[in-house]
């Protein structure tokens, strides 16, 4: 089931969305798709981190 993920950056907010596959954290946004490796994280903590990693590091659409 995916959950929904949300952040920040500067004035703009970005969303996403996560599952988890055995340890494995699949998360989809506007960009493509991504996994991470959980670990004892919470999945919601390693989704935004990831995601907002992704947005910062997005070229900026002219």
């Amino acid at each position: 089931m995916w959950q929904v993920v949300e952040v920040a950056v500067g004035a703009m907010r970005h969303r996403g969305r996560y599952r988890l596959e055995g340890r494995r954290l699949i998360l989809e946004w506007r960009g493509g798709r991504s996994s991470a490796w959980c670990g004892q994280l919470r999945p919601d903590v390693v989704a935004a981190s990831c995601l907002r990693r992704l947005v910062t590091q997005a070229p900026i659409a002219a």
